[in-house]
């Protein structure tokens, strides 16, 4: 069994003894460690940083909870034999290491570079070879053995798959966590001890870093980006061309690195939106390299140049990401310029590499040509919903060949975004910052070996039902062949109703094997909160859906989670909501109508001009009240299923309370092509058209689909024609073909 003795750094975390090492009677194999009565000693390296120290006692840390001994820790200078040997040569990588025995055949010699190729070698040996895991920060399992054995032939040199591995979910924030899974994470935690981390001066979409608008508009417009002959202060990238911005952007750089002189990477990145400059220079450039990256990468390359002499080992960092995701036909990133390709639009049911999905297939083409042109290539890829945290996203099966695609097309640093909130508590958040750690070290590692592996280890006795459960959930994602994309709501294919129940009940059976172990039955809780979030949205039975509602809200509650989707306004105002879900009526959907409902809709300034509220004279009892002062577009359903080409009617069911005059316009519906940035079909309402006691369906005529469309509601901002609505639902119904 485990032995967890007090000075141990895991003390507080479950130990479960799962893996034996190989047997000392095996011919081929050979004991670690000295006779019982000798001591057992680990030699530090000459002149030991704090990460060769540190990877000192963790050896001395796991071998005494694996074997029951002491270990002695000796500085180099020190004769008396040692077991291991940490030795550092300078001829092997950052990260690199060997595992050998020394030409004595006394002692396994760990030989790795520096910051973290010695500290990765005594992860490697405990790891690899002598079976321990780091599954979360709470569970680890070191096996129990009186004298560990390795090959007697051992000579292994190893190096990770990706020179930058980042899990950016909050369960792999922990430092020692992300130590000893071997992630050098920009955002997590790592410090001295841990080998330390890649470290980004500045990280992403800097564009309003180095030229905030609100500072310099006013004065100098011309140094932002023109789009359709205007010079936009809102939601504005640069203007990439203009000598001056380009002489502020090297300042700012400058400036960046004195900031940090710990960092190797700066980001030079547009903003989080879109707006390129369309000024006729930008313009020109990016219509001879056919992409607006010929504009960004000329800019960043001059960047590039004119800080590469005085900081030779910075490199600078920015996106392929939507408008400047295609490559340039002629220009080509300097050699200290890192491209990093985003996979943003994808679909995640299935392999980046294989789906029949344009979107998919446009994202290879781009990878190919980053591939051919770009010295370092790393991807942002995406790894949860970011509109519903909670919601299950059947991406299970795709972790792994993705992984293998970046590899085996000269990706040289991933990021894996998650849910990276306060709170963490994504939907299987600790099980794919687990798998994603192994596979980002080691692309070849058997997801369906792995996801088995934690699945006993961190389940115990509950593993049978959660395996079960996780097996239901890959195959009915198989079997439905949805593409599923990272801002899609609960109404998938993917999520039918009776498997929802289906997985509900296996994880109450699971919740009652777990009962008498707190710890455990809190790890079956937190799996079990994706599955009640769907049900809020399934239209199961009342009874159920209440039961889940309640259970959903006491769990967040216990688990101190902050946010269910990226942008929380307010995690009060999300559990009301919950508890809200839980009163909808059952409602009956015409055979071929997809419908938006409220809880399927996009609300813009929940909290502040909307928010979702109980309405009896709503269909299902559940309405978006929204203020009648504004004009922005404050509801938005994007209807992923509705197929290209065919001819749909829009529908809104709402109701007003009106203003003073009933001939002032109040409403404004239409549909917006997001592609093509422009509408499709639009129309405005009077207050006497609508009622405030009884809800009005409004129409737009029909109109032939287009892939990423989204209907769209507002207010007109006239108090005097509506002071409030009440937003019930979208519907589009199928008229036939164009």
């Amino acid at each position: 069994m485990s032995r967890t003795p007090h000075h141990h750094p895991w003390c507080a975390v479950t130990l479960i003894a799962m893996i034996r090492v190989g047997s000392a009677q095996s011919g081929d194999m050979r004991p670690l460690l000295p006779p019982a009565a000798v001591p057992a000693a680990i030699r530090l390296p000459s002149g030991p940083t704090a990460a060769e120290q540190r990877a000192a006692r963790e050896l001395a840390s796991a071998l005494s909870n694996m074997t029951g001994r002491s270990f002695v820790i000796l500085p180099n200078e020190r004769a008396e034999p040692a077991a291991i040997e940490l030795v550092f040569d300078s001829s092997l990588g950052d990260e690199e290491y060997r595992l050998a025995w020394a030409p004595t055949g006394t002692a396994l010699r760990i030989t790795g570079g520096r910051p973290r190729g010695v500290l990765y070698g005594a992860i490697g040996l405990l790891h690899d070879h002598l079976g321990c895991r780091w599954y979360t920060r709470d569970v680890a399992s070191i096996p129990s053995h009186a004298q560990p054995v390795l090959p007697a032939d051992l000579d292994q040199r190893e190096r990770p798959a990706f020179e930058y591995r980042e899990v950016f979910w909050t369960e792999a924030f922990d430092g020692d966590w992300a130590m000893r899974n071997r992630l050098n994470s920009n955002n997590a935690r790592l410090q001295e001890e841990h080998g330390g981390r890649v470290v980004w001066g500045r990280f992403v979409h800097t564009f309003e870093q180095i030229l905030n608008p609100a500072d310099h508009f006013d004065a100098h417009p011309e140094w932002f980006s023109m789009v359709h002959g205007r010079r936009l202060r809102e939601n504005t990238q640069l203007c990439l061309t203009h000598p001056e911005v380009r002489r502020i952007a090297v300042e700012a750089v400058r400036r960046w690195i004195r900031e940090r002189p710990d960092a190797t990477i700066i980001s030079v990145s547009q903003n989080d939106w879109h707006n390129p400059c369309q000024c006729p220079s930008c313009a020109a450039l990016d219509e001879a390299e056919g992409s607006h990256a010929g504009s960004l990468l000329d800019f960043v390359n001059h960047v590039a140049a004119a800080i590469e002499s005085e900081h030779p080992g910075i490199r600078i960092e920015t996106l392929a990401y939507q408008y400047t995701r295609r490559p340039p036909r002629t220009i080509r990133p300097r050699p200290n310029v890192i491209i990093r390709l985003c996979s943003i639009e994808c679909c995640f049911a299935h392999p980046l590499d294989g789906c029949p999905e344009d979107t998919n297939r446009a994202f290879m083409e781009d990878l190919r040509g980053w591939q051919r042109s770009a010295r370092r290539l790393y991807v942002w890829d995406y790894t949860t919903d970011f509109a519903h945290y909670l919601l299950p996203f059947p991406n299970l099966d795709v972790l792994a060949p993705n992984v293998r695609t970046f590899a085996a097309h000269g990706v040289s640093g991933v990021f894996e975004q998650g849910n990276y909130s306060p709170g963490g508590g994504g939907e299987l958040a600790e099980l794919r910052s687990w798998v994603l750690a192994q596979l980002l070290w080691d692309p070849s590692r058997d997801p369906d070996a792995l996801i088995p592996e934690f699945v006993r280890a961190v389940y115990g006795r509950a593993a049978e039902h959660v395996t079960a459960y996780l097996e239901s959930r890959r195959r009915v994602a198989r079997e439905s062949g949805a593409h599923v994309r990272i801002f899609d709501g609960p109404q998938r294919p993917d999520l039918p109703p009776a498997a929802i129940t289906e997985w509900d009940d296996i994880l109450c059976r699971a919740e009652e094997t777990a009962a008498g172990d707190g710890a455990l039955a809190l790890r079956v809780e937190r799996l079990r909160m994706p599955v009640w979030y769907a049900l809020l949205h399934s239209r199961a039975d009342v009874a159920r859906r209440a039961e889940a509602a309640r259970r959903l809200a006491d769990a967040v509650r216990r688990h101190n989670l902050t946010h269910l989707r990226e942008h929380t306004h307010s995690i009060a105002l999300e559990l009301a909501q919950i508890e809200l879900e839980g009163s909808r009526r059952p409602t009956a959907v015409p055979a071929g109508v997809l419908r938006g409902e409220d809880d399927a809709l996009s609300v813009a300034f929940l909290g502040t001009l909307a928010r979702r509220v109980p309405d009896p004279l709503a269909e299902d009892g559940i309405a978006v009240e929204a203020a009648g002062h504004t004009v922005e577009w404050l509801i938005q359903w994007a209807p992923t299923q509705a197929a290209s080409g065919v001819t749909y009617r829009a529908s809104a069911r709402l109701r007003i309370e009106p203003g003073g005059s009933p001939t002032h316009q109040a409403v404004r519906f239409g549909v917006y092509d997001r592609t093509a940035g422009r509408g499709l079909a639009h129309r405005v309402w009077r207050a006497d058209e609508l009622r405030p006691d009884a809800y009005t369906e409004i129409e737009l005529p029909p109109l032939a689909w287009v892939r990423h469309a989204v209907l769209w509601l507002a207010p007109c901002g006239d108090t005097n024609a509506a002071m409030r609505l009440w937003i019930d639902r979208f519907d589009l119904t199928p008229v036939g073909p164009p």
